[in-house]
């Protein structure tokens, strides 16, 4: 498999290429083009004790995590995957575990464990919801980002507001705080952080899609009743 990502970091776009039996597993809605060689299948995720349940769309923003698996038949083909929102593409060999945010997941190795039973704090007054999935395996691994990405490398500790988030290494320790005080929390715009402690990378996106929703509500017309 060769993954080759073009357009980044605004408008990424991956292009992979399968030799002959090669599968990848992508996120439903993805692909934007394959070759006519390319097989399909579509299956919801699963998880080490079965097929994962359907979840409500604000945590997936849709009804359920429905992925596509393709593998070139006869001979190489491509693949082509692009995330929903304007952003980066990160390309990583995965050899483990990580825990990646809900929406940055694109795509990975056919044979990927992921599990959805680890999921953060919902916050209070904030709205904020926090849900990872924590995946493990071998292989290519493609995760996205509203904006660009930056790789930070912690030795001790770091604060990263929740809405930043793309992924982070499974060494890494966490918790989960409000910004400041309750007079910052409630009037600051930053919401819920996490402060993680201890040696690993963590992956962080330039914009905040909670942010971009909060903007929007207060630019777009109200809704007719």
């Amino acid at each position: 498999m060769q993954v080759d990502i073009k357009y980044n970091p605004s408008y990424a776009l991956a292009l992979v290429t399968l030799n002959m039996g090669e599968k990848i597993k992508a996120e439903g809605g993805a692909m934007v083009s394959m070759s006519s060689n390319i097989q399909i299948e579509t299956h919801k995720a699963v998880k080490k004790n079965g097929l994962l349940k359907s979840l409500k769309s604000s945590i997936f923003g849709r009804e359920s995590f429905w992925m596509n698996t393709f593998t070139a038949q006869t001979g190489s083909g491509e693949v082509t995957l692009a995330p929903t929102l304007p952003g980066d593409i990160s390309s990583l060999s995965l050899n483990g575990t990580m825990f990646v945010q809900a929406s940055s997941f694109l795509a990975g190795p056919d044979d990927l464990d992921i599990d959805t039973s680890f999921q953060g704090m919902k916050g209070f007054f904030s709205g904020e919801s926090l849900f990872f999935l924590k995946l493990s395996g071998k292989g290519d691994l493609l995760m996205s980002s509203y904006g660009g990405i930056e790789v930070v490398e912690v030795d001790g500790s770091i604060i990263v507001d929740t809405g930043h988030i793309v992924a982070f290494e499974e060494g890494l320790t966490y918790k989960i705080k409000k910004f400041g005080g309750w007079k910052s929390f409630l009037f600051s715009g930053e919401g819920l952080i996490m402060e993680f402690s201890g040696k690993g990378k963590i992956w962080i996106q330039s914009r905040n899609v909670t942010s971009l929703s909060g903007w929007l509500s207060k630019v777009l017309p109200p809704r007719s009743s």
